[in-house]
């Protein structure tokens, strides 16, 4: 969690965030800084439901940190850690998205949520459409490479079983390789601005000893020479493509300034 605020480049001043999810999906997070009118909107594995299955540690992170004011959806009546939020709003993000104010935000976190949609494509178009006029907004997305090299070596001697957690866990219902997420994207109305690989969490396995972080330096070495293969997860900016609307505006603007 905390460096995926670090990436999301928040300032330290106050600053409100709204948190949703559906299920044990990841929620959705809207961030907006109260003095540099910079927000983000983020779906991400941190609000538990009542069946128990996250805990709260971006949520933490951001108030904390970054004093976020944080509102939650989530397609249950009930949630855990209600205590790290301020408000509360039932919604099943398979259903489309929460009816807000998407002009105001400039960032939007989709952390681990495409790959727990039923239609991940439908889910992309109706975001698309809701910021496409919004000339500030990135959205900022990671999801699990199923191109990852252990799940390369499963195939290759016959094994592909769905689990509890990881790549395969058993609420994934889409899965992507970098080539396939690109496609999504570019389909759904999508500019990508910057693509990565993420490194496998072998920390929760060895423990936070010195194998387990130079296992994990070692990953990092890896997705340096092919993320394609050693990416566990992947990471992304990106913007919607401009509308007519918006483009029409400019031009209008434009040339009212010229006028002048």
């Amino acid at each position: 969690c905390e460096e995926a605020a670090t990436s999301m480049g928040l300032s330290d001043t106050t600053a409100e965030l709204t948190v949703g999810c559906s299920g044990c999906k990841p929620p959705g997070c809207y961030f907006q800084d109260s003095s540099l009118a910079e927000g983000s909107l983020v779906f991400n594995p941190d609000l538990g439901s009542t069946k128990g299955c996250n805990n709260a540690d971006l949520s933490k992170l951001l108030k904390k940190e970054k004093n976020c004011r944080i509102t939650a959806v989530d397609k249950y009546e009930n949630i855990n850690h209600i205590e790290e939020i301020d408000e509360y709003f039932s919604f099943d993000l398979d259903n489309g998205l929460p009816d807000l104010d998407y002009s105001q935000y400039d960032y939007i976190l989709l952390l681990d949520v495409i790959e727990h949609l039923k239609n991940p494509e439908n889910f992309m178009i109706k975001l698309k459409k809701k910021i496409d006029k919004n000339s500030k907004v990135q959205v900022i997305i990671s999801t699990p490479n199923i191109g990852f090299l252990i799940i390369r070596l499963m195939l290759l001697f016959g094994s592909f079983n769905y689990g509890k957690r990881g790549i395969l866990d058993k609420t994934h219902t889409r899965l992507f390789t970098f080539s396939s997420y690109k496609n999504l994207l570019t389909q759904c109305g999508f500019n990508l601005i910057d693509i990565s690989g993420i490194p496998a969490p072998i920390t929760m396995i060895t423990g936070n000893n010195i194998v387990g972080n130079i296992l994990m330096k070692l990953n990092k070495s890896l997705i340096f020479f092919s993320k394609r293969i050693f990416s566990y997860q992947i990471y992304s900016k990106v913007k919607p493509q401009i509308s007519v609307e918006l483009l029409l505006e400019q031009a209008r603007s434009q040339v009212d300034d010229n006028e002048k």
